[in-house]
């Protein structure tokens, strides 16, 4: 199909109030990795079937080895049949009790539902690694081209080839992306992380659509991602680039458009808003605009240290960059903690700026990615949801609002966040926080 055709029917299928601004063409990095598993499989019919006639067998009455033989017209030493019945004993679905073979309840069960018999085997399993937010892919929805078209991504996944650490904290991905190619027939069992068969770097080719309002108005303009041969849309992909739309867009567009400037590092003035206290204020409710005001309050007037705990370090991030810089040239202390293993949805210029960061203020900065943390003092957390910022001993704030990724202003259309600041027991919040993550600061 070229790119006149798919212009041409994508355009039809524009969002309602928006049209087709630019048609792109480009790559996404992927690793290709293949291993051995072990998985819990429907069997063949026919062995499904002989099960059936032994079970039924017993259940009528033939439950000596003689009888059972003599009904199935064989000799007692058919190993077939002998090995059979035994992996039936070991299923729970018979038994052998004074010589007699009886039916348990479960092979009644299984005389009933055929369905719930299983098979472990062994096989091979290939799939892909998203080389930007390190999230499993099918390799059969995503397929994979040797050569990768004009305008690529560079993948963020540095490490070496066969690495374990490919597929940390990854059973239950891999395990709903075995169940969906398999159709719910076959479920995955165990794997083993040390033993990758093969590892390559390979590219998923697709189409970026980037559609803008028909009007001006507040409307937001949206990208889909497309497959580059079928057009269906890559739901995940799609999501992932519209929260980050401005990274994406420039990295692959080659219209005229300009990245914006990121922000300066400079001097800032505090916002003139009422000093929060255990005096005057315990509790305070926080709509979405007033928490990030109290936020950006908390990062021009603390004294000595504060914390944020954030999911995702996104774009919204350069903006708090200035206050960031001024706390820590202060020699002030600036705690971040963020990650979820599975949901790793970065964005990696915001991140390496931030990193950047911590490299010329490392006695001032703590930069935590928590899945990492966690692996490392044998955690069974795998990342954090929450969201919240500790200043000094002042106050908290504790809710919805993600600090680190929100980037609305209030002329758009969002959904509804609050959040809570308290202003008392906030050294038990620092000594929780330190306990539970053992922190080091």
């Amino acid at each position: 199909m070229t790119e006149n055709e798919v212009y041409k029917k994508l355009s039809k299928e524009a969002p309602t109030g928006y049209r087709m601004n630019e048609l792109i063409p480009f790559s996404y990095p992927v690793r290709k990795i293949k291993i051995d598993i072990l998985a819990n499989k429907q069997p063949d019919q026919s062995l499904v079937s002989v099960y059936n006639v032994l079970l039924r067998a017993i259940q009528i009455g033939f439950q000596t080895q003689a009888d059972l033989f003599l009904f199935l017209g064989l000799s007692e030493t058919d190993e077939f049949v002998l090995r059979e019945l035994f992996a039936l004993r070991e299923k729970g679905y018979v038994d052998l009790v004074s010589e007699k073979w009886i039916v348990t309840e479960s092979g009644e069960q299984f005389i009933k539902d055929n369905t719930i018999l299983r098979v472990e085997e062994e096989e091979e399993f290939e799939f892909l690694i998203d080389g930007i937010s390190n999230k499993i892919m099918s390799a059969q929805e995503n397929p994979t081209k040797r050569n990768k078209l004009p305008k690529y991504l560079l993948s963020e996944i540095r490490l070496p080839a066969k690495s374990s650490d490919l597929l940390e904290n990854k059973y239950q991905a891999l395990a709903d992306i075995y169940k969906k190619e398999q159709q719910g027939k076959s479920y995955l069992i165990s794997y083993n992380s040390e033993e990758i068969k093969k590892d390559y770097e390979e590219w998923c080719n697709y189409w970026l659509i980037e559609y803008i309002p028909e009007k001006n108005n507040s409307q937001e303009p949206k990208l889909e991602v497309r497959n580059y041969d079928s057009l269906k849309l890559n739901k995940e992909l799609t999501k992932k680039f519209n929260s980050e739309y401005q990274h994406f867009i420039y990295t692959l567009s080659d219209s005229e458009r300009k990245e914006e400037e990121l922000p300066e590092i400079i001097e800032t003035k505090p916002i003139e808003t009422q000093k929060i206290t255990s005096e005057n204020v315990q509790f305070e409710n926080l709509t979405i605009w007033e928490t990030k005001q109290r936020f950006i309050e908390a990062l021009q007037t603390v004294k000595e240290r504060i914390l944020i705990e954030s999911p995702w370090i996104k774009r919204a991030t350069m903006e708090y960059l200035p206050y960031f810089e001024k706390i820590l040239k202060d020699k002030k202390q600036l705690i971040i903690l963020y990650g979820i293993s599975e949901d790793a949805e970065h964005d990696y210029n915001t991140l390496k700026r931030v990193s950047e960061l911590q490299d010329k203020y490392k006695d001032y900065f703590t930069l935590l990615d928590l899945p990492s943390h966690f692996g490392k003092i044998n955690s069974r957390l795998t990342g954090t949801h929450r969201k919240l910022v500790i200043k000094d001993n002042d106050y908290y704030i504790s809710g919805s609002f993600n600090f680190l990724s929100f980037a609305k202003q209030e002329s758009q259309q969002v959904a509804n966040e609050e959040s809570m600041l308290v202003a008392i027991d906030v050294e038990k919040k620092w000594k929780q926080l330190k306990d539970e993550y053992e922190l080091k600061i």
